[in-house]
Order: C-alpha cells, then structure tokens, then sequence
C-alpha cells in the first residue's frame, strides 16, 4: 500500500505516526510512535479504538485521549490524513502529547507541511477539498496537468468555480462536446461519495478521475493517466476483432457470450444481437451440448482443444471445430475467452482418406484390408461358429479386358458390384482385387447355398456395355468358420472355389467337411 519513498518519510518524521488500513487496524507505526505508545514490535494489526478509543476522529488537528500498550492514558494532539492508494484508502494519524513545549498553531502547521511532503512525493496529481468543496492542498503534478487554472488555484476556492473558468477558456486539456452537459456530469459524480471515470484529453491522453469523500466530508481526488493502459485495450479490442478465427467472450459463471468478433459473427451466420443473446454452449449439437457446458464449467486452467466438437451454423450446417479455451480474471470478474477453429475440412478429409483406405476407389466396396477387419471381428463375437464366407471370382472376365478394353472392364466390374450387393441382401460384400469378390455372412450352411444360387442366378441376364451384351458367369467357394481363424478360413474358402472352377464354372462348392451338405447346384 505504502510506496518506499512514503515509509521512508514516515519513518524519518520527528511525529508520532501511525498508518491504518480500510479495516482501522495499524498497517505501520514509526520509532516514535512505538515509543510513545510501548508498542514495541507489536503494532501490525492492532485495532486503533485499542489505542484511541474515541476513534474515529475528524480530519484534521484535534485533541484526544490515547491509550497506550500497557494501559497507560495521555492526551495527544492528533492530525488526521487519508489518500487513496489504488482501490483503496489509508489514512495515517500524526500524534503529539498536549504537554509538549511548541504552541497547537506551530504543531498543526508542522502536521499540514508534512502533509504537502506526501502528496508531492505521490506519482500521481493529487487535490484536497474541505467540506465546501473548496481546494485546500494540491500538488505540483496537478498544476501542471491543468496549465490553464493553475494561476486561479489558492486555498479556498471553489471546486465548482475553478471548473467553470477552465470551460470558459480556450485551454482546458479535457477533451469536451457539449461542455454544459459534461459540467453537470462532472459535479454530480464529483459530489458521490467513490466516483471514477474516465476523461480523453486534447493532446490525445487519457486519465482516470478517483475522487473520494473523507469522513469530514472533505474529498480527495487523484488524477491517473491510463494511457498505456487504454492503448492496451485498444490493441486488445482491434485484435479481438481483426483476428481471423472466430472467438467469444464468455460469463465464466452463466457462459452467456458477452463479445463476438466478425469471424465468429461470419462463421456462425447470426445478426451480432442474436448472438450476444446465447451462451457459449448452444451452438453444440444437442448430443454434445451439455458435456461442453460442463467442461467449461468445471476448468481447473486454461483449455487446449483436443477433442473435436459438433456445432451447428444459422443455416442448419454441421461443422467441426476445435475450441481453445483461456480464463480471463479482472477483480471478481471471471470471464472465458473462446478461440474457435473450423476443422470441417481436415475431418472430411480424413474420413475420405479413411474410407479410400478401406474400400475399393473402382466400385465403391469394401477392400480387402476392410473385409479381413470385418471377418476377424466377426470370429471374435459370440456367434463365431455361424460365420461364412463364399468368394467369388468372374467366368470369362479376361476376354472382356483384351477385347473391349479395361474402361468397358471397369464398367462390367461397376455393374457385377451393384448385383452382388443387391442379391447379397445386407451382407457385406467386398472385392478382394481384380475380379475376386467375397461375401462375408453369420448363418446357417443352407442360407450360404441360398446366397451362393442367388449370385450365380444374378449373372444369368447379360451386362451392356456401350450398347453391347456381355455375358459372364461366375463360380462360388463356400467355408464355415468351425472354429478356425480367419487365414485358414480363407484358404479353405479359396480351395472350395477352386474346385468350383475346376468342376465346369458358374457353380459353387462347399469345403470338403461340407461336401455332406446336400448341393443344389449343378455339378
């Protein structure tokens, strides 16, 4: 509270002096004052009515009873003085014994010439007024800063007087429209007893006015230049708004937006009002909204977007965004600053690359690698003795390639794709490459026959290529799991189609622990 060069003054001072905080209790107490009262090293936080109990006393010199540590009672002159430090007031009490040799008159001057001392050494412009609102001290920084009243300043004289002289000359420093109006303003927050407000003068700076009423009626005002600090905010404020990604300002208690910059306004597509009018969590999708409001509400520390959230825009868009969260505290204020970062397009791609990696670019089903994925899932479950697998390799493919071309090959294998899928009923279908496909189901060995029939009738009706019937068959080979991991099933599977190649074509056939299962197709 105290600065060094005030401690050290104080300290020096050949007065008894004491400093109390807001709560009048001793913050600081000299030599003299620890000698006069016996306080020894016990002064830090002694109440001042266990030292003065007729406290508080008016500002100014007045005399009273002062009780010292040891109960001891003498009466003292007692010169009362506050400023305001920051936020808040400390006042500090120069004592004196009534039997000491000097005169009152001598002692109060000494007491109002160490008061001058003070607010000289202050950074800050400083004014004292009495209860009439006339000036009673003031500081050099402060006649500087009003050039243009300095010369009317004396004891005595109106607050209100001084102000309307410097509105009626061409040099007053503040910054003024309509001077009738931010006179009326001025004296009416002036006469309150805490105002502050902030005055942009003409040279382009600005300062703070902290006036203050004393418990006399008295006030003191201090005259703070925030310059640094309104350029500050004004960086802050053309950073918030200039910066390209969305961001809002949040209640960190209710979440309710409080500042939106053109980017957020941009991205989410309403009118700024509206969305001043939600909270920070109602653009999530319902799925997802109510786990977001709790993780703002329960941050330890700032937030690193690490999880992917679904938000919607005014015009019903989905998108994907990571948020970057920062907590923001200015006195009880907490506040939430909310960075937003559309990844929609990294998501769509990676899903793309995701599903280009696990199915097949040419007919759009599933790969090999998806299929070998979805057969070892299938193996792992509960109903891993029901899982079959048929593949299925085209009759008279290679004709197609050497005497159309492989763009009416690519075509053939396009349609082949379509009438598997539509024949496979929901099964999953995947081409293992060239003209192999395979189908994976979880059954009975009779459905897998009906499936296998179903496959080879679908190619009974020819493919038309460019105008052109192109007729194919093609040949099944069938496998059960019976309890074997999904290579060996695989192999058993092409064994099976091999013989269905080598038995004539366009026919399936079964492993040979199945061969006891009735064959409905022809040999």
């Amino acid at each position: 509270m105290l600065g060094a060069e005030i401690l050290a003054f104080l300290e020096a001072c050949p007065m008894a002096v004491i400093v109390l905080d807001t709560t009048g209790h001793v913050i600081f107490a000299n030599a003299e004052a620890a000698h006069l009262l016996h306080l020894e090293d016990r002064a830090h936080g002694v109440g001042i009515t266990e030292l003065m109990p007729e406290w508080p006393l008016l500002s100014g010199v007045s005399t009273a009873f002062i009780s010292d540590h040891s109960g001891h009672r003498r009466l003292c002159r007692v010169q009362v003085v506050s400023w305001p430090t920051g936020t808040e007031t400390v006042t500090a009490a120069f004592l004196e014994p009534v039997d000491d040799e000097r005169p009152a008159g001598y002692a109060a001057r000494e007491a109002n010439l160490r008061l001058r001392y003070v607010i000289e050494m202050l950074p800050e412009a400083v004014c004292v007024f009495d209860a009439n609102d006339r000036y009673v001290l003031w500081n050099q920084k402060y006649a500087e800063l009003y050039a243009d009243i300095a010369e009317h300043l004396r004891p005595g004289v109106a607050f209100e007087d001084i102000l309307r002289t410097s509105l009626a000359g061409d040099g007053m420093c503040e910054l003024v429209e309509d001077k009738e109006a931010w006179f009326r303003a001025r004296m009416q927050k002036f006469r309150q007893p805490v105002s502050q407000e902030e005055q942009q003068l003409r040279d382009g700076r600005w300062l703070r006015h902290d006036d203050r009423r004393t418990p006399d009626g008295g006030a003191i005002g201090m005259r703070i230049d925030i310059t640094g600090l309104k350029q500050r905010e004004d960086w802050l404020r053309q950073l918030f708004n200039a910066n390209p990604m969305p961001m809002l300002l949040c209640d960190g208690d209710s979440l309710t937006i409080l500042q939106a910059n053109q980017a957020a306004v941009d991205f989410y597509g309403f009118q700024p009002a509206t969305l001043l009018s939600k909270r920070a969590c109602d653009m999530h999708v319902d799925g997802e909204l109510q786990a977001f409001e709790k993780v703002l509400l329960h941050l330890d520390g700032d937030c690193d977007a690490r999880t992917i959230w679904r938000q919607t825009t005014r015009d019903g868009s989905e998108r994907h965004v990571l948020i970057y969260v920062r907590q923001l505290h200015e006195g009880a204020e907490h506040r939430l600053l909310l960075t937003v970062a559309d990844v929609s397009d990294r998501i769509l791609a990676e899903t793309e690359a995701n599903r280009l990696a696990h199915h097949d670019i040419l007919t759009g089903l599933p790969n090999r690698m998806k299929f070998y994925k979805a057969l070892e899932k299938a193996l792992a479950s509960e109903d891993r003795e029901k899982v079959i697998i048929c593949c299925l390799d085209l009759d008279g493919f290679k004709p197609v390639n050497d005497t159309f071309g492989h763009a009416a090959g690519d075509e053939v294998l396009k349609n082949v794709a379509n009438r598997l899928q539509m024949h496979a009923r929901g099964h999953l279908v995947a081409r293992l490459g060239g003209d192999e496909f395979a189908i994976l189901m979880t059954g009975e060995r009779g459905e897998a026959i009906d499936l296998a029939e179903r496959c080879i009738g679908a190619f009974e009706q020819p493919f038309t290529i460019n105008g052109l019937a192109i007729r194919l068959g093609i040949s099944v080979g069938i496998a059960a799991a019976d309890g074997v991991d999904h290579e060996a099933l695989m192999q058993e599977a092409d064994r099976a189609l091999y013989r269905a190649k080598a038995d004539g074509r366009n026919i399936w056939r079964m492993t040979l622990q199945d061969l006891s299962v009735p064959k409905r197709a022809k040999a």
